[in-house]
């Protein structure tokens, strides 16, 4: 855990990594557990997880913005950068309250994968001590959690019922990722990402019975998990943005519809006599040149990540299926 900042941060995630495949054992081994009793564990390992996921989200936004900002010109990076930090300030000040108010709802510029989208909850950054706080006071419940998990018997366990679990997994992943992107809230698309990620934790806690077919199904489906995130995490900046910029009450002119990559361009004098015209990294101010590239971001990571999740779950797992359940019957 640590008194550093990057401990904490590395802790956080690991211990959610470690909640998310204790969460997906316990449905690769759903035959042998009543349903009831896997649904109170699960909940109970949601539930812990579930306070430290808006400390991943801030941690994951800083990482982000400071990647996107340094896409923008050179010149242009220092002014986005305060501009961002009072647009961030701006809105922990005006948001305190977030986390006992449901959402505002935001209309967001469409493109494949994302229109109407619920605006994340924006709180103050976490400092260095309540990120030990908050995984100091989860020791307590893990210990009592993992106790309860441990002695669980699966007494009635067999090999078809793994693998029926890893069948089903996949094909609730397949059916969400078949269904058309278009239009789809942040909310459908989390829930598509969880699913991609699940079926990914199966075949790696799977990895010794599966074989080199399985072994290539969770590389793909690896990836396509993480472009998921880099999408979901620059969605976050986006709906940040454009609710700062509804709350200043901002109107875009006519320049900042001009490509981005445009304004590091000179633009040539049209005579000796006639003066430079203004840069245009002058015209556009240094937040709204940062919601350009935002939401170039975005769209760019919507399309990847479409790309990889279809390119992940086009295949059969048939043979793959029988083959765990034959290694695990040989164990």
């Amino acid at each position: 855990m640590g008194d550093a900042e990057r401990d904490q941060v590395e802790g956080i995630r690991g211990y959610r990594r470690a909640v998310k495949k204790i969460r997906c054992a316990l449905q690769l081994t759903a035959g042998g557990l009543g349903l009831e009793k896997r649904k109170e564990l699960d909940a109970q390992w949601a539930s812990l997880a579930r306070r430290l996921g808006v400390m991943r989200d801030r941690d994951a936004r800083d990482k982000k913005i400071n990647e996107i900002i340094s896409l923008l010109p050179t010149h242009a990076q220092e002014g986005a950068r305060l501009a961002w930090v009072a647009a961030r300030g701006l809105l922990s000040g005006t948001m305190r309250d977030a986390e006992i108010q449901d959402p505002p709802t935001v209309h967001q510029k469409n493109f494949p994968g994302q229109r109407n989208a619920t605006a994340p909850k924006i709180e103050p950054a976490p400092s260095s001590h309540d990120r030990r706080e908050v995984l100091e006071g989860l020791s307590h419940d893990t210990e009592r959690i993992i106790l309860a998990t441990e002695a669980i018997r699966f007494l009635d366990l067999t090999p078809q019922m793994v693998a029926g679990s890893v069948e089903h997994l996949w094909n609730r992943a397949q059916r969400q990722a078949r269904k058309s992107w278009d239009g789809r809230d942040q909310v459908w698309l989390h829930a598509l990402r969880k699913r991609v990620q699940r079926a990914h934790i199966a075949f790696r806690l799977l990895r010794a019975q599966s074989g080199e077919r399985g072994l290539e199904l969770e590389k793909r489906l690896d990836v396509a998990a993480k472009a998921m995130g880099e999408f979901r995490d620059a969605c976050m900046l986006e709906s940040q943005l454009r609710d700062h910029f509804a709350q200043v009450g901002f109107v875009q002119t006519a320049p900042t519809q001009i490509p981005l990559q445009l304004i590091s361009s000179e633009q040539p004098q049209l005579s000796p006599i006639v003066s430079a015209p203004t840069p245009l990294s002058e015209i556009i101010p240094p937040l709204e040149m940062l919601r350009i590239q935002v939401s170039q971001t975005a769209l760019a990571a919507a399309t990847e990540s479409h790309k990889l999740v279809t390119k992940a779950l086009k295949s059969s797992i048939q043979k793959t299926l029988r083959h765990i359940a034959l290694q695990i019957r040989a164990l």
